[in-house]
This record gives structure tokens, sequence and C-alpha cells, in this order.
């Protein structure tokens, strides 16, 4: 069983998780798009490229999220409100 904050956690981790998955799954369809209807690139080497890239940008969605959740959390301590939904 999970308590509240690991559910939160969760949950918030699965959201941004689902909208960096759609977000890059469109720039990958259209990066595919453009390499083989304007390339001549063999189809292994196409998807190596997709994978590099999509493997790039989750690295910088990630430092962002953590950059993010790090200030939030450093503008929380500073005003000196406690977190409503923590014990």
């Amino acid at each position: 069983m999970l308590d509240p904050k690991e559910s939160r956690n969760l949950k918030k981790s699965s959201k941004r998780l689902i909208i960096f998955l759609l977000s890059v799954f469109i720039f990958d369809v259209f990066i595919c798009f453009l390499l083989f209807k304007y390339t001549s690139i063999s189809s292994v080497l196409g998807g190596f490229i997709i994978i590099c890239i999509t493997f790039v940008l989750y690295l910088l969605f990630s430092l962002i999220c953590a950059k993010i959740d790090k200030k939030k959390k450093e503008k929380l301590e500073k005003s000196g409100k406690k977190d409503p939904f923590t014990k």
C-alpha cells in the first residue's frame, strides 16, 4: 500500500510521462516522415536516429522537471508554509 505522499508523487510523474510521450510521439512521426520522404537512409539507421533523439529529449525533460521541483520546494520552504497534504 502506498502512503499519500508516494501516491501523489507517482501520479505527478505518470502525468509528466504521458505528456512527454504524446509530444515526443508527434515530433518523432514528423522526423520519420522527413527522413524517409526526403532522404535515402535505411530504416534501421532512421530508427536509431529517432531513438537517440528521443533519449536526448527525455534527458532534457527530466532535468527541467527536476529543476522545477527543486524551485517549488525552495519556494515552499522560504515562504514558511507547510504543505497541507503532508503529515
